[in-house]
Formats: C-alpha cells, structure tokens, sequence
C-alpha cells in the first residue's frame, strides 16, 4: 500500500506542530469599583432568592438590615418607595413597577429620580 499523507509531509520535512498556530491569549479586563456599578443585581438580599425587580433601598427600618430589596420585601416590610434609588431592573424600567405600599416613585428618562 502507499505511504499516507501525513507520511509524505513528515518525509518532506513539514512538522506536525500547532504551536506555530497558536495565539497569545487576550486578558480581560479587570473589574475596578468604576465598571461594577454598571452591573445589574437581581438578587433580594432580604428573601435570598434572585429575582426580576430588585432595587436599592436607603432606608432607616431597623427590622431589615438588607438594601437591595425586592418588590415583596419592600412591601412587606413597609419601606416607602421614596427611599429607591436605582431604576435598573427590568419590571421598572418597563414601567410596570407598581408598589402596593405608598406611591411608586417617578423617575426621567435617564432612570434617575425626580428632583423636587
């Protein structure tokens, strides 16, 4: 039977070799405190469990030591929607963020609250 090819490329002198292929491998970028604010956190610290409609709190309950809080917990917990802050989950900047307790509270169209 006749040589194969890798044979035939090996008897020409090629070498079988993937370094030559071989790119250096890009870092990423390392987080700083600038670059992770701009992420979204859907995880209630309250009820430890993710969910669609988180948002930052500053509140002065004593009961809840939690600020990123859920639709639920801030309503069961009676924290008026005047100490939100953020306006970046999903359910509030489709606008269907309804609080059962008190108003909810208007933000712009840049996401931050108005200013009164």
């Amino acid at each position: 039977m006749g040589i194969s090819l890798k044979e035939a490329l090996e008897k020409a002198g090629m070498k079988a070799s993937k370094r030559e292929n071989e790119r250096p491998k890009v870092e990423k970028a390392k987080q700083t405190e600038t670059t992770k604010h701009q992420q979204m956190h859907d995880f209630c610290d309250a009820c430890q469990r993710g969910m669609p409609d988180v948002e930052f709190y500053k509140h002065n309950n004593p009961c809840v030591d939690a600020q990123w809080l859920c639709l639920s917990c801030a309503d069961k917990n009676s924290i008026s929607d005047d100490c939100r802050t953020t306006n970046q989950s999903e359910y509030s900047r489709r606008g269907i963020f309804r609080r059962e307790y008190g108003p909810t509270k208007k933000f712009g169209p840049q996401g931050y609250g108005n200013r009164r």
